[in-house]
């Protein structure tokens, strides 16, 4: 299905088990699609939960956003599919960039849990080695000089417009939402976590009151190769005692 959000047709797919106003929404990682948290979607639809799922404007089947945007739009945009649907109760799930999304929309009233998974918008500790690589490219870009490697896979991917949206993206930093994030909050994280490394969660579970930190064996999509337990955990979460 789609639905013109902010301007974008965005694709989506809203299973309902009832007629409540009740949902989990999925938010899927920058790269990637509502695809990603397939088997997640199968386990809450098989415990009876209304199911939204979709993709972020520039993936999956939805059209690109204009090149000016950011991860403010990308909050508007899903906060505009998600109240046209009639949520009125959602538990937001969202992995890495989905992750950014849910912490913009803990401000909203529909917003009744968090499941930040391996979830970004923290700002990096400094890294001096880091800091020297991107001076590095930076310097060689200036001088014209071709540097086919320079950014990271995810900006490597992108064609031009996307590029710029992605780095807006990436240098937006959420930390001061942390103190205000007043929801039940499940955090999530991949043990060997090298994109969000671990100490950010231990950073979430620090700054968000009511938060619990469960630990998966594996990296960035530990999530999806320990899919028994996250779904376990996640059940557990979602439909409570």
């Amino acid at each position: 299905m789609y639905r013109v959000c902010k301007g974008v047709k965005v694709c989506y797919r809203y299973d309902k088990s009832d007629e409540s106003d009740e949902a989990v929404v999925f938010l899927h990682g920058w790269g990637t699609d509502m695809s990603a948290f397939a088997g997640a979607v199968r386990a809450m639809k098989n415990s009876g939960k209304n199911v939204l799922a979709l993709d972020f404007p520039g993936f999956g089947k939805s059209d690109k956003p204009p090149s000016d945007w950011g991860v403010y739009d990308y909050a508007a945009c899903t906060d505009e599919l998600i109240t046209s649907l009639g949520i009125k109760r959602a538990v937001l799930v969202g992995h890495s960039f989905g992750g950014r999304i849910c912490l913009i929309l803990s401000a909203r009233s529909y917003a009744e849990k968090l499941v930040l998974v391996s979830a970004a918008g923290l700002k990096p500790r400094f890294n001096l080695i880091k800091w020297f690589k991107i001076r590095w490219y930076k310097l060689k870009k200036r001088l014209g000089i071709a540097y086919p490697k320079g950014g990271s896979g995810d900006y490597r991917a992108l064609d031009k417009s996307m590029r710029s949206v992605f780095v807006r993206v990436v240098n937006t930093h959420l930390d001061k939402t942390l103190d205000s994030v007043s929801q039940p909050t499940l955090i999530v994280w991949g043990k060997s976590d090298k994109e969000t490394p671990l100490y950010m969660a231990k950073r979430f579970r620090r700054k968000i009151r009511d938060s619990a930190l469960i630990l998966l064996g594996g990296g960035h999509f530990a999530y999806a190769y320990r899919s028994e337990k996250f779904h376990a955990v996640l059940r557990a979460f979602v439909l409570g005692p």
